[in-house]
């Protein structure tokens, strides 16, 4: 989970600033926490509205608007956004969401009100190793999910990559995954089909690295 917290200063002009967070692909329960100030020694602000204006189809949001209905000269309060990443966000990409703080005058008549935009631009950061995830559901049937992550190797943008599943005597049952693959955050579904209930192992190999784990198939 990351938070990342931002102070906007209420005032009556147009803004307009950007920031570059780090965030990693597959996380849930990220957080934009905007602190909104109204600077004012003598204005009040009303029916200020902070809204998501600009998403990703990378990024969740629980939530897009936030109504303050109002603040008081020299009073702040916050204005909070929950976002999960998706897995299959591009590692070492960057990506950009606005968001708009405007007061009812700005709406209304679009003169002598407040607005601010504020843009986040967020680097979706790769993995620093190789991991292999339990799958889940875990006992399954018929479907299951595995997940694993690919780190960057020096200057090679691609290496080879073999998921494989196999029974309890070793027997290969399928091959999920066997081509060169980017760094970056996958997952695949597994399928039993027609396969008897039990305990198999799935392995995970590239480069120099292999990794195995057991699951459970209950028909």
């Amino acid at each position: 989970m990351k938070i990342i917290i931002v102070l906007l200063l209420i005032s009556l002009s147009i803004t307009f600033s950007q920031s570059v967070y780090n965030i990693e692909p597959g996380t849930k329960g990220n957080q934009i926490r905007l602190t909104v100030s109204n600077i004012s020694d003598l204005n009040q602000a009303e029916g200020v509205e902070v809204k998501l204006v600009k998403g990703s189809s990378f990024l969740s949001f629980t939530n897009e608007i936030e109504i303050i209905e109002l603040l008081e000269p020299k009073e702040e309060t916050e204005a909070i956004f929950l976002f999960d990443i998706k897995r299959s966000a591009p590692v070492n990409q960057r990506d950009t969401v606005e968001i708009m703080i405007s007061d009812h005058a700005y709406r209304q008549a679009g003169v002598n009100g407040m607005i601010i935009m504020k843009a986040f631009v967020f680097n979706y950061t790769g993995p620093k190793e190789f991991k292999l995830e339990q799958n889940y559901p875990n006992p399954f049937n018929p479907t299951t999910t595995i997940q694993y992550q690919i780190p960057e190797l020096g200057t090679r943008r691609a290496v080879s990559v073999q998921l494989k599943v196999y029974d309890i005597l070793g027997s290969e049952i399928a091959t999920l995954i066997n081509k060169e693959q980017e760094p970056g955050y996958y997952e695949v579904q597994f399928n039993c089909g027609s396969i008897a209930s039990g305990m198999y192992i799935y392995r995970l190999t590239s480069d120099k690295y292999s990794s195995i784990k057991k699951m459970m198939l209950m028909k």
